[in-house]
C-alpha cells in the first residue's frame, strides 16, 4: 500500500485541537525536539491518553474544525508522519497544513463532520489522492475532497526534504561541493561563536 492510501483504525478528535498542548506538550516544541522516538510517546497525551500505545501504521486521525491550530510547531506532524498515519479533518489553518505536508504527512481538509462517516475505532480505507474512502466496519463507501496534486507530490517524496533530495538528483550541478560544505561549516561555526560571546 502506498503512502497515499491508508487502511487502519480511525482515531476521532473534536474541534479546536491545538498543536501545543494538544498534539504535543509545549515544552517539547520550544526545546525543538525532532527525534520521532522522543515525540511519539507524548502524542495527544493530554487530549487522548494512551494514543501512542493504540495507534498503528496505516491508522487515520479524523477530526473536526481547526485541527492543529496555534503556532505552527512541527513536532506533532513529525510524530504522526513517523507513525505512518494520515489525517482527515474539517479544517486546518493553512500555515499549519503547509507545515504538515512539508513533513510528509498526508492531510485531507474540507471533510464532513466525523460523525457522518466514522466512529472512534472504525476500520477505514482512504485514498488521499482520489478522496475515495470506505468504512470497513460499517460496509459503507463515501467520497472526501482529494489532496491537491501539488501537495500529493510532496507527500509521496516524504516531505520537503525528500523533494529537495529528488531535485538534487535531477540537478547534480546544484549540489554543494566539498568547498561549499566547508564554507557553510565555517560560517556556522563563526555564527555560533558570536552568539555564545554575546550571551556571556
Amino acid at each position: 500500500m502506498n503512502a497515499l492510501v491508508k487502511r487502519g483504525s480511525c482515531h476521532v478528535f473534536g474541534d479546536n485541537i491545538p498543536l501545543d498542548e494538544g498534539f504535543i506538550p509545549f515544552e517539547l516544541a520550544i526545546q525543538r525536539v525532532t527525534d520521532p522516538q522522543k515525540l511519539i510517546p507524548h502524542l495527544f497525551e493530554k487530549v487522548a491518553p494512551g494514543f501512542a500505545q493504540r495507534v498503528k501504521p496505516g491508522d487515520i486521525v479524523v477530526a473536526g474544525r481547526e485541527f492543529g491550530n496555534g503556532k505552527p510547531h512541527v513536532q506533532g506532524f513529525i510524530a504522526l508522519h513517523a507513525l505512518g498515519v494520515g489525517v482527515i479533518c474539517m479544517s486546518m489553518p493553512f500555515k499549519n497544513l503547509r507545515r504538515a505536508v512539508a513533513k510528509g504527512l498526508p492531510v485531507i481538509t474540507g471533510a464532513p463532520a466525523p460523525v457522518e462517516y466514522a466512529a472512534d475505532g472504525d476500520a477505514l480505507e482512504v485514498d488521499f489522492a482520489t478522496g475515495r474512502a470506505r468504512n470497513l466496519t460499517r460496509g459503507t463507501e463515501f467520497t472526501l475532497p482529494a489532496m491537491p496534486s501539488i501537495l500529493l507530490d510532496i507527500v509521496q517524496r516524504g516531505g520537503m526534504n525528500g523533494l529537495l533530495k529528488s531535485w538534487l538528483v535531477d540537478h547534480p550541478a546544484q549540489a554543494a561541493g566539498d568547498e561549499d560544505r566547508a564554507l557553510l561549516e565555517k560560517i556556522n561555526t563563526t555564527a555560533i561563536a558570536v552568539v555564545r560571546k554575546k550571551a556571556e
